[in-house]
């Protein structure tokens, strides 16, 4: 068994994660985008994209964790993003919370097979898009039963995704603390890139996610590599951990910065796809940078990653071949 996320970055520096699960179990029809029953895009946390897959096509998520890990991925993380009670119950899947997260948990560490690590997704549940922080109370007791299941289920650590509001994510991270593993925090950045939803500049976000209590802080998901570069820069001049950074593969602009703003958000991302070359150049920079977790978010598949490993080169001990 490799040895634990936080020995490992001190050990080589880097370590590869693997990539977006939800938007390419859709495009291989595992997935609802929810675009059919819901509008999408709008901010106010609509849409489906829950990972039922885990229960209902085991082999498909199988097989994604298996081109990852081919690919050169030293971290799988389990499917278990808006695997919360709350947004369960809306898709329809309330009663098999217990059942998808453990699922879930079980896939990934059965395809790592000792040889990567298996980390539990902890996403935003929504409900402070939908009710605004009068909801932080029910969003604690979702968080943290989530994490008592992901721990029962035996991830080797969590990391904390896709959080837009900072209130939302100190409330995550005081929700691990109880468990004793070791956390990654990333923020997601919309609509602006200079500060998260609920006003806070990236550096603010680092510093809080810091005294919370993560192990690395960092950004994922809505930008492409080249533009969460300045987010994690800002992030690097106020903190003293190593950084984590997840970009999305779809081309974002400066007048729209976040991908699931655009008109194609959900259903004609194709049309945003980036090269995979924007990542191979991402990973060449990730040691400058300061970043200790290099993986990708939403529109990432296998050969995003294998990209990643392309650019932290062959001294890594990287698997992909």
């Amino acid at each position: 068994m490799p040895a634990d996320i936080l020995t490992r970055i001190k050990q080589q520096g880097v370590v590869l994660g693997d990539g977006g699960y939800l938007i390419e179990l859709e495009r291989r029809g595992y997935v609802n985008s929810g675009s059919g029953r819901e509008t999408v895009g709008t901010g106010r946390g609509s849409g489906q994209y829950t990972p039922e897959v885990a229960i209902e096509h085991p082999e498909a998520l199988r097989e994604l964790h298996r081109e990852f890990l081919r690919a050169g991925s030293q971290v799988l993380q389990a499917l278990t993003f808006f695997g919360t009670r709350e947004k369960l119950r809306r898709a329809g899947y309330g009663e098999q919370v217990e059942a998808i997260n453990e699922a879930a948990v079980r896939i990934a560490k059965e395809v790592a097979g000792g040889k990567a690590l298996v980390a539990g997704s902890v996403s935003r549940t929504q409900l402070f898009e939908r009710e605004g922080p009068s909801a932080a109370g029910f969003v604690r007791e979702l968080l943290s039963e989530q994490i008592r299941m992901l721990q029962k289920a035996g991830v080797d650590f969590l990391i904390l995704e896709t959080f837009f509001h900072l209130e939302e994510m100190r409330i995550g991270l005081e929700c691990t603390r109880e468990s004793g593993l070791p956390v990654i925090a990333t923020m997601s950045f919309r609509p602006k890139t200079t500060e998260c939803s609920d006003g806070h500049s990236a550096a603010e976000c680092a510093r809080a996610m810091v005294a919370g209590g993560a192990h690395l802080v960092g950004a994922n998901c809505e930008q492409e590599p080249q533009r969460m570069l300045s987010i994690v820069r800002e992030m690097r001049r106020a903190v003293d951990v190593p950084l984590a950074a997840q970009p999305a593969a779809f081309r974002t602009t400066d007048e729209t910065p976040c991908f699931t703003r655009t008109p194609q958000f959900p259903d004609h991302l194709e049309t945003l796809h980036i090269s995979r070359q924007e990542f191979t150049g991402f990973a060449r920079a990730a040691r400058t940078e300061g970043i200790g977790f290099v993986g990708g978010c939403c529109g990432c598949n296998a050969a995003y990653i294998r990209a990643l490993a392309t650019g932290l080169g062959a001294e890594e001990g990287l698997h992909g071949g």
